[in-house]
Order: structure tokens, then sequence, then C-alpha cells
């Protein structure tokens, strides 16, 4: 429990040290900011001066060296979306679950072996799949539709007794 001040000066001093401590916090906070911005001004700066150096020609081959470089990776994704569009379309043309997006013989085949690799994929499912019937073969005989088992003479008798004690009683 925080025990409170009993005079002025104490509650002043509490006063004085929580504004100090606020203050050295944003501080800080902002000496990081700007901190973080002239390392990289002085980053531009730095290299300004290394490019102020060099030819038109040199610069320009550095940036022409930058956008093939950027041009490349664009292209790599590209590609590589493609390719997973391609896969996906085939897979779902063969009724195969999307997953197999991922598997790597997929990811790493040839444009003329893909509908290879995708039919043994197809077949390694299919082989998974569990066989025989699907639906039920049992057939329900309780209830009204159904088969009605035969009636043994046991039950017949029962069945008499039953309607000549229902007249008997039922007079």
């Amino acid at each position: 429990m925080v025990e409170l001040p009993k005079t002025e000066t104490e509650l002043q001093t509490l006063i004085d040290d929580a504004i100090k401590k606020a203050t050295d916090t944003l501080k800080s906070e902002y000496d990081g900011k700007f901190a973080a911005q002239r390392k990289k001004h002085d980053e531009e700066i730095a290299k300004i001066k290394a490019d102020a150096g060099k030819s038109a020609e040199e610069l320009a081959e550095e940036r022409l060296k930058e956008q093939r470089e950027k041009d490349a990776n664009e292209l790599t994704e590209l590609r590589n979306f493609k390719k997973q569009t391609i896969i996906g379309d085939r897979l779902a043309k063969e009724n195969l679950p999307s997953y197999f997006k991922n598997d790597n013989r997929l990811i790493n085949a040839e444009e003329g072996d893909l509908d290879k690799v995708v039919k043994d994929i197809k077949k390694e499912f299919e082989a998974s799949l569990p066989r025989g019937n699907q639906v039920s073969t049992v057939i329900n005989t309780n209830g009204s539709g159904g088969i009605q088992p035969t009636k043994t003479e046991g039950d017949v008798a029962n069945e008499l007794l039953a309607d000549t004690l229902s007249q008997i009683i039922g007079k």
C-alpha cells in the first residue's frame, strides 16, 4: 500500500519525481526515433557522395542492374504463381483435393511431366480410399415397411386365442 505524503514538500517531491520519470521516458523514446532518422539520412548522404564520384554511365549501369534484379525476382514470382494455378486447375480437373498443390513432386515437375505426375498422385490417392459398399445393405425388418416374417403354428394359435378373449371380454 502506498503511503500518502503528510506535508506539502513530500507531495511536491512525489510530483517532481513522476514528472521527471515521464519526461525521461519520452525523451529516450524520441531520441531513439531521431537516431533512426539520422542513420537513415546518413546512409542516403553516403550513397549520394559515393555516386557523385561516378560517371553517368556507371550510375546508369548500376540502376540498370538493380532494375534487372527486380525484374528477375518478379518474373520468378509470376512463374511460381502460374505454376501453382496450373497445378490447382489440373487437380480440380482430376477431382483431387487441393492440398496436393503442396506435393513436392508437382512443385518440382516440369511442364511436360505434369500430367504424368498428376496421374501418379491420383492413382495413389484412389488406392488409399476405402473399398466396399458406401451404403448399408442391411434390410430393416422392424416397422411397417419391410419383409414380414413367416408365422409359425404357435403364432397363429396365439392370435386366435387373443381374438377369442377380446370377443369374450368385449361382450
